[in-house]
């Protein structure tokens, strides 16, 4: 047997002297190349201004003359040498065999740029558009421009010819021949596109600036100033009908104009706005840094090993936004469309977009399958908008050779979905879903001051301890504001104690681990204040009591709200007179003051105690012994007014009643009596219905408050209107007519801060109403008006 047949692989014949064979072409190739291949005329278009770039363009412009194409850059050109051995030669790539590198343009940039495109087949985009093709290019320091003529449709006369034999003219002339509409330049590179095989209507070519805005990197962080035009004289007119309307609307800038620099979209004003995540792989490869900003503020920022070794090297980076409303309606305004109808997930590769990954209805990533999975807890891609850029050439990032069908499936390209997915998509996700959605007060507000209250804060702080939690994740800084101790009052305090102190731990913050003990030390004092106020009034009361006549009353009242429930309901939250009151009534009322005042008592006490034993409160433990007295005195205060009026359950803290009638009648029955003297007192009320369980006295409190605070403003009234914007919300307008807010006062979110007054006072009324209402799942918010102050309160059923 040939042992050299043998090694020869199966069908294949050895050479026997013979002369070899070679492929023939068909003319037909350029169709297959170019119409074929790029079916999309944006497409087309997009793949000759990267060309532009590629070749060192600062300017490229796209101007349609007279029913003809016109693509001209200023870049760094050809030579006759370059047409015929590069240009003309087809699917070979300067750019890819380093060749490109070679020429002595590049000391002009200081550094080596990577190529939008290698394939060699992007020339052809010119038959996409057009028949004919009338090329002009001159490199800087030549004399001549070259000028090279193409008739595309001598390429599909006879599919028999052989491609290299279809004749292109060429010759060269002294300067570059344009029509005025053109911009003029010295040396570069001039399409010139005839015959075009499709209409450009005013419509179109919107789209096309629309278009090619995506194209470049729409988020304002490209390295390389490129700037494309778009010059269509014909719709001069039009455009300029289009601007005196948008200045007829008080808009800046109009929208829809087709003549001009195509600007790149500017995503720094949703940062201030929404929620915004940014993940990159440093240039050595070895770390993946993640910072999460809502509306501005940093909520943290962690640094870890980086788990994708193919990604090294191709500096990737992720920049991701979460669409709340307000970011939504800020990029209607700016962009003139939906963020639906612009696109979500964008990919640009050194730079340029990688089609289609991006353009709406396009799941290259998997979001909206997953969204379906469960649509309340996972984002979809009209929640989320952003950009992947990686650079580098093509050993690990393929664009398909049919420019719409985005990048060839490669383990580096799977690497790059799955970091997406899980170092980007699902952070912020588990943000968004675990702060933002679970208050829908917040998703209507554009700053932070829904985050500051207790339970936003406990909600990011346990988002931040469970990532900075994990396994080589460094915690490099977090939000002080937001992840902070809580007031001891709050439920959610003994939980996220816990959190804090790992984070202290993590990030070395020994003050923070000190703060931390302290407030450890007040929550213990306060349990213990508490539990001890209860058991001494639970024990008065269980003395007094007549087990037998409460059954009987209870049995008796049992009876008569059965036979009259709606009608008691509206009628008997509120007696008129205190000889309806009975004994246990009066019982329960004075058990609730017992158990407010002796948990005074207990707290003052316990710092008297520790005075005693050497230990001296700091300014912090002060403050906070006096806010605590402060609200447990409230508490006192308001119990003793119910204790004429009240008739409700308050054997327990919390009850289950029509909140918006609850409020309406204590405005109506019992505020008056108690308000500052000459204050008049109006409620009018839309609300229907809103059955929440709630805390009497709490919500007492902030109508007390807001009442007088009117009063210490010298106001004459000041009116209340409740209404219900959704069957779940409770909204109460209060508005009075005294002084109003010191212009001084530049922030009005400062007077719910702990301790901000311009009075007399505390500097506590306001914190404890916002407090309370952040509790009841609420808010408040304070407006100037013309003659006095509003304040909004809003509350979630």
């Amino acid at each position: 047997m040939d042992l050299d047949s043998a090694e020869m692989p199966r069908g294949e014949i050895k050479q026997t002297g013979a002369m070899p064979l070679h492929f023939r072409i068909s003319s037909a190739l350029k169709r297959v190349i170019g119409r074929d291949l790029i079916t999309d005329e944006f497409v087309a278009i997009f793949e000759l201004v990267k060309n532009s770039f590629d070749a060192q363009a600062k300017t490229v412009e796209v101007a349609f003359v007279d029913g003809t194409l016109f693509i001209t850059d200023d870049g760094k050109g050809m030579s006759f040498e370059d047409i015929e051995n590069k240009w003309l030669f087809v699917a070979y790539s300067a750019k890819r065999d380093g060749s490109e590198d070679a020429a002595d343009y590049r000391d002009k940039i200081g550094h080596k740029r990577s190529y939008a495109g290698s394939k060699g087949v992007g020339r052809f985009s010119c038959d996409r558009l057009g028949r004919k093709l009338r090329l002009q290019s001159r490199r800087a320091g030549d004399s001549s421009v070259t000028l090279l003529n193409v008739n595309w449709d001598l390429f599909e006369a006879n599919s028999q010819d052989e491609f290299i034999d279809i004749p292109v003219s060429h010759s060269s002339m002294g300067e570059f021949d344009l029509p005025a509409e053109v911009t003029k330049i010295k040396y570069g590179t001039v399409l010139e596109i005839g015959g075009l095989r499709e209409d450009w209507p005013r419509d179109k070519l919107l789209k096309l600036r629309a278009a090619l805005a995506k194209l470049i990197n729409p988020f304002g962080t490209a390295d390389h100033k490129f700037v494309v035009n778009l010059t269509a004289p014909h719709e001069d007119r039009v455009d300029q009908a289009e601007r005196i309307t948008a200045q007829q609307k008080g808009n800046t800038e109009a929208v829809d104009i087709v003549n001009g620099p195509i600007k790149n979209f500017i995503f720094e004003t949703l940062k201030g706005k929404t929620t915004h995540l940014s993940v990159e792989i440093s240039k050595d490869g070895k770390f993946l840094y993640s910072e999460l900003n809502d509306r501005g503020a940093l909520i943290y920022k962690v640094r870890e090993p980086n788990p994708y070794p193919l990604l090294s090297g191709s500096e990737f980076s992720s920049n991701l936004f979460y669409l709340n409303r307000s970011a939504k309606a800020t990029f209607a305004v700016r962009m003139g469309v939906p963020s639906v109808q612009f696109g979500s997930i964008f990919l640009f590769k050194n730079g340029f977009r990688i089609f289609p990954i991006g353009e709406p209805g396009v799941d290259t990533f998997g979001i909206d399958r997953r969204k379906q999975q469960g649509y309340a807890r996972f984002l979809g891609t009209r929640d989320v908008i952003g950009r992947i850029d990686i650079s580098g050439d093509d050993e690990h990032f393929r664009e398909a050779t049919s420019r719409n069908q985005g990048l060839i499936d490669t383990p580096a390209y799977e690497q790059l979905t799955d970091c997406f997915d899980e170092m980007c998509l699902r952070r912020l996700e588990r943000y968004v879903v675990g702060v933002n959605w679970k208050d829908p007060l917040d998703l209507e507000v554009e700053d932070t001051s829904r985050l500051k209250g207790d339970h936003a804060s406990a909600r990011i702080t346990a988002i931040v301890t469970q990532l900075a939690g994990a396994d080589g994740v460094e915690l490099l800084d977090y939000n002080r504001e937001l992840i902070r101790i809580l007031n001891e009052r709050s439920d959610e305090f003994s939980k996220s104690l816990s959190g804090l102190r790992l984070l202290a731990e993590k990030s070395d913050n020994k003050q923070l681990l000190n703060e931390i003990d302290a407030a450890s030390t007040r929550f213990n004092e306060l349990q213990r204040a508490e539990a001890a106020a209860r058991e001494a009034a639970d024990r008065e009361r269980i003395a007094r009591r007549e087990a037998e006549r409460q059954a009987r009353d209870a049995a008796l009242r049992a009876d008569q709200a059965t036979k009259s429930y709606v009608e008691e309901r509206k009628r008997n939250l509120f007696l008129t007179s205190l000889s309806s009151l009975d004994r246990d009534t009066v019982e329960i009322l004075h058990h609730q003051i017992v158990i407010h005042s002796a948990a005074i008592n207990e707290i003052i006490e316990g710092q008297l105690e520790n005075i005693r034993a050497g230990h001296m409160p700091s300014l912090d433990d002060l403050l906070t012994t006096f806010d605590n007295i402060s609200f447990q005195n409230k508490k006192v205060l308001s119990t003793a007014r119910f204790a004429t009026k009240a008739n409700f359950r308050l054997d327990s803290e919390n009850i289950q009643e029509d909140l918006a009638l609850y409020i309406e009648q204590y405005i109506e029955q019992v505020a008056p009596t108690f308000a500052e003297t000459g204050i008049k007192i109006l409620v009018d009320s839309e609300a229907k219905s809103l059955v929440k369980t709630f805390k009497p006295i709490e919500v007492a409190i902030v109508i007390d408050n807001l009442i007088s605070n009117a009063g210490r403003a010298d106001a004459g009234t000041i009116k209340f209107f409740i209404d219900q914007p959704s069957a779940k919300e409770l909204r109460i307008v209060a508005d009075d007519d005294g002084r109003g807010f010191s212009d001084s006062i530049t922030d009005l979110h400062r007077l719910f801060e702990k301790g901000f007054t311009t009075s007399l006072g505390s500097g506590l009324g306001l914190y404890h109403v916002a407090e309370i209402l952040d509790d009841m799942n609420g808010s408040i918010a304070a407006e100037r008006l013309p003659n006095g102050a509003r304040f909004v309160v809003r509350i979630r059923g």
